[in-house]
């Protein structure tokens, strides 16, 4: 019964832990054009 439980959360964090490193690899490669107003901060 503990071997269950352990295999599902084991589970259960892999697929959170992918989904944390294609969002953020995601936000690592998508970087859009920032405008020169939001660049001078002035």
């Amino acid at each position: 019964m503990k071997r269950k439980v352990a295999i599902g959360v084991s589970k259960i964090l892999v697929l959170v832990a992918v989904a944390f490193v294609s969002t953020a690899s995601w936000i690592l490669y998508h970087r859009p054009e920032i405008p020169e107003e939001l660049k001078s901060g002035n």
